[in-house]
């Protein structure tokens, strides 16, 4: 499943971009791609070679601490090697998630009229289409997932017909985000969230279900996505498959 492994972190990978990306940084190194603002990711693609690793070994000691650098631990040795250097330099893992797909062609020959037919009242399912409902997208997914999210890094998403931006309501009352995106036959699900006062009615499952219908009817023949801790249990009772950690790391000031 290696390339299915690439094919998740390329779907990833490809979000950032369209998020931007510096074109002029101080620590641009062949290979390395980094966020002007929130994500913060700066980041190889899955095949960066040893040569690469070892160019930005030389000035890791000069990257903002706002750097967050993910190590994708099922691409082989260059990402132990990308590892042993960051740990070299004080970088401290900051968060873990686990890479995890579904096979929606299982889920077409056996499942799809169930999601077709799901309930999902009394939540109202906002496609984004204008700037107030991307501010309140952003708020959101803010409040959810606990640190700033830069709204100016999505603005450029509205009208990219491989995404969705997902808010979802309850009693008129903003809940819960998801973000859908398509590249190939691969479905990323990203910033899949819900708002603490909302947690535990079944919401993030309900979303979800809506997410794997959406992902069918928009062509993709697997739906991926990078769990949390918190995430993965849910994820795991829907049918996703664990594949691979990925280790974000941060330099801690000494």
């Amino acid at each position: 499943m290696q390339a299915l492994d690439q094919l998740n972190i390329a779907n990833l990978t490809s979000l950032w971009q369209k998020m931007g990306v510096e074109d002029h940084s101080e620590f641009a190194t062949d290979g390395l791609s980094i966020s002007p603002t929130w994500p913060n990711r700066f980041w190889f693609e899955w095949h960066a070679t040893s040569a690469q690793i070892n160019e930005l070994n030389h000035f890791l000691h000069c990257l903002p601490t706002r750097a967050v650098i993910p190590v994708w631990t099922g691409a082989g040795e260059q990402a132990a090697q990308l590892e042993r250097y960051l740990q070299d330099e004080c970088f401290q893992i900051l968060f873990e998630q686990l890479a995890m797909y579904l096979d929606l062609q299982t889920i077409v020959q056996q499942d799809f009229q169930t999601l077709t037919q799901q309930d999902f009242s009394p939540l109202n399912i906002i496609k984004v289409q204008t700037t107030p409902e991307l501010i309140a997208w952003t708020e959101t997914a803010s409040a959810a997932f606990g640190y700033w999210i830069d709204i100016n890094a999505l603005q450029p998403l509205i009208a990219d017909s491989n995404v969705q931006l997902l808010l979802v309501k309850k009693n008129d009352q903003p809940a819960a985000t998801a973000l859908i995106y398509k590249t190939g036959d691969i479905i990323g699900a990203h910033l899949v969230g819900v708002r603490e006062n909302f947690r535990g009615q079944g919401i993030a499952k309900n979303l979800m279900l809506l997410v794997i219908q959406q992902a069918v009817v928009m062509g993709g023949k697997y739906l991926t996505l990078q769990a949390s801790a918190a995430g993965e249990p849910l994820y795991r009772n829907l049918g996703f498959v664990a594949q691979f950690v990925i280790k974000n790391y941060q330099r801690v000031e000494k």
